[in-house]
């Protein structure tokens, strides 16, 4: 069957048909069907939340993403830039999440997809489609996207999605967790301890050369500060000492 130049990829068996989106910076491509060298049959489905989602997008650890690289997820798709894998999600009350290609990076391939070619070939090939899924477990860095990480709609100049033809994911990034500083735990610790045991408290300046003492008077802390006995009287009178040396004479 004949593609038209100007069609746009869209989710398979999808009624009324849904573009696929291509996410790259701050735009959302659409993906021109001449493009697509391999439709996946299904869309992930393991994936609950959009928290969920934004969790493995955020890693690319292998064993991460193994489940959903089997080749019936995937699309296979080519351009001027190169050739990429992508796979979607169909995450529950989302349904244009489906719509969003995932790019499979270089690292998660070159780890899964001879692992997941050995699990699948135990399973008899029927058909072409069958046959040409299988096929995209090939791709490999070095032959079909040697010169960056992925394909470049920009430079591709494919259309960006706009108004209805765009869409919202329910992808959710990750919270930021700050590095704690050294020793911070322990100032942590110490301050929750004060807002726990301390209920209120007041600085009070103590004068200089004093003494001072404390009574409870009514509920209430009266604070005295005396003199010292090197302090002198003021308008330079005597001290406390002499005073009551004083005193002392007949």
């Amino acid at each position: 069957m004949l593609t038209s130049p100007n069609a746009k990829a869209t989710v398979p068996k999808s009624s009324p048909p849904q573009t696929l989106l291509l996410p790259f910076g701050k735009n959302l491509y659409l993906v021109p069907a001449t493009a697509i060298k391999s439709y996946a049959k299904f869309a992930n489905d393991q994936i609950k939340t959009g928290e969920d989602l934004g969790a493995l997008l955020a890693t690319k650890a292998p064993e991460k993403w193994k489940p959903y690289c089997k080749p019936d997820c995937l699309h296979c798709i080519e351009g001027e830039t190169g050739k990429c894998v992508y796979t979607t999600f169909d995450v529950p009350g989302w349904p244009e999440e489906r719509r969003f290609l995932r790019l499979i990076s270089a690292t998660v391939a070159s780890k899964n997809f001879e692992k997941i070619k050995e699990e699948a070939s135990k399973v008899p090939i029927t058909n072409e489609r069958q046959k040409t899924r299988m096929e995209v477990l090939d791709w490999n860095k070095e032959d079909d996207c040697p010169n960056r990480a992925q394909i470049n709609p920009e430079i591709e100049k494919w259309e960006i999605a706009t108004g209805e033809a765009a869409a919202k994911s329910c992808f959710k990034a990750p919270e930021t967790k700050k590095r704690a500083k050294p020793g911070s735990n322990q100032e942590e610790e110490a301050e929750a301890k004060r807002k726990q045991y301390i209920c209120h408290e007041e600085f009070v300046k103590q004068p200089p050369g004093t003494t001072y003492k404390i009574n409870e008077v009514g509920g209430l802390l009266h604070v005295v500060f005396y003199r010292t006995a090197a302090t002198v009287v003021d308008g330079g009178g005597v001290g406390v000492e002499e005073e009551e040396a004083d005193a002392e004479e007949p």
